[in-house]
């Protein structure tokens, strides 16, 4: 199972700290009177967006690093303009890698951050998409209802042919697991990751279906008014609905998610630097982010509309708040901050990088001060090895080694290897 029975995987310890976060905004809001589950999704992606806060600053720092050293990179680019051979083509690169060492940056700086992100992100997507699994008080309120659903007489093909003629997409993963286990098997949590899914209109019907099952109906009825109330939203939204097609307030919801992607795409985009001159690679980069700038929108809207308004809601916040951020970052590197102080600061890191030297690098170290018969601490053994001497003894030259040492030791290895020749001839 992947809803109640906890999300598994390299995302399961994050969605279990999301679920954390999440449940004690719903319980601290509770105490203060305030039961509502569209606040909790909002004060909730406002709490792990700062969470994020200190790897979204690291990134944009390094994209307007990139930015400010962009006419370094254009000199380099109109030295081999109109030069497609491979050898040129490898020296511009290799310009171009210099002058990103240079400043201690890359041309995907940010990228690894990015990639640090995402389990977090698409974690909060689970949580939000799935509630009542890690707020236990939601879950209570679904509980009396999947004891009664419990006790009806093939409930597991009902379920099925219910979430099926409704078209309940976001069900179909419950049905699914509900469905390959046996009947001994099946507790309450997995039919509650399926009616968890259901909207106030669906409810309705399904309680025509079960219309002869009137203790079911009844605990749904006093159960649903509750749960409706905690997802109702502004305008009359009811927040465990999916938009849909049809013309409603829902549709701010959608609409607000794709237009804040598109405006945090387009800030994005201004701030990359332009490598794509001359460099085929990167103007297939630069074409495909372009591309991105339209298409993430047009998914937002998507997704927005298709899933419940919950999603939609956490989506468009979530925009939103990174185009505030992203707002603030260009003021403050724009109009306040002294880049050239930065820029300075960043020299100074990439030269005491570069004096750092590799493990290749100390390996040939040791190696010539082998040779120069000094004694070299060895990091990896914990251990002084002190080298042969190469000195001439007068006895023709030959070459002394420290007793007992490999180098002593191969040495006679020779000498008998070389007697033995000499006895044959």
């Amino acid at each position: 199972m992947i809803f109640l029975t906890a999300q598994g995987g390299i995302l399961g310890p994050f969605c279990w700290l999301l679920g954390k976060i999440l449940n004690l905004i719903y319980e601290g809001l509770s105490a203060l009177g305030i039961q509502n589950l569209a606040l909790c999704i909002i004060v909730f992606t406002v709490v792990v967006k700062l969470i994020l806060l200190p790897f979204t600053l690291r990134q944009q720092r390094g994209s307007k690093i990139n930015q400010y050293i962009q006419p370094e990179l254009q000199k380099v680019q109109k030295k081999y303009k109109n030069r497609t051979d491979q050898e040129s083509m490898l020296k511009q690169q290799q310009e171009i890698q210099e002058v990103y060492r240079k400043y201690g940056t890359s041309m995907t700086n940010g990228c690894l951050l990015s990639f640090i992100q995402l389990p977090i992100i698409y974690a909060l997507y689970r949580v939000v998409y799935n509630i009542p699994a890690y707020v236990p008080s939601i879950k209570e309120l679904y509980l009396p209802i999947a004891e009664k659903i419990h006790d009806v007489s093939n409930y597991v093909t009902t379920l099925t042919t219910f979430v099926s003629e409704n078209k309940i997409s976001t069900a179909s993963r419950g049905i699914n697991a509900l469905s390959k286990l046996d009947a001994s098997e099946i507790t309450n949590n997995n039919i509650i990751d399926v009616i968890s899914q259901f909207s106030s209109t669906q409810w309705n019907s399904f309680c025509e279906m079960l219309s002869d099952h009137t203790d079911l109906v009844n605990v749904i009825h006093s159960n649903v008014a509750q749960i409706d109330h905690l997802n109702q939203f502004i305008l009359g939204i009811n927040i465990s609905e999916a938009p849909g097609w049809k013309l409603s307030w829902a549709l701010i919801i959608p609409i607000s998610a794709a237009f804040f992607q598109f405006l945090n795409s387009k800030i994005l985009q201004v701030q990359q630097p332009d490598m794509s001159d001359g460099d085929p690679t990167a103007a297939q980069s630069a074409a495909m982010m372009k591309s991105m700038t339209y298409t993430m929108p047009l998914l937002s809207l998507f997704v927005s509309i298709s899933l419940p308004a919950s999603i939609g809601l956490y989506w468009t916040l979530s925009a939103l708040i990174s185009v505030l951020i992203q707002v603030a970052i260009n003021l403050y590197y724009d109009k306040i901050a002294d880049m050239d102080k930065i820029l300075e600061k960043q020299m100074e890191k990439a030269k005491k990088k570069k004096k750092k030297k590799t493990f290749m690098e100390r390996m040939l170290e040791t190696a010539g001060n082998a040779d120069a018969g000094s004694s070299v601490p060895n990091s990896v053994a914990g251990t002084n090895l002190k080298n042969y001497n190469n000195v001439s003894s007068g006895d023709g030259g030959m070459t002394t080694y420290r007793k007992g040492s490999i180098s002593s030791k191969a040495n006679i290895m020779q000498q008998y290897y070389n007697g033995q020749k000499n006895k044959e001839e």
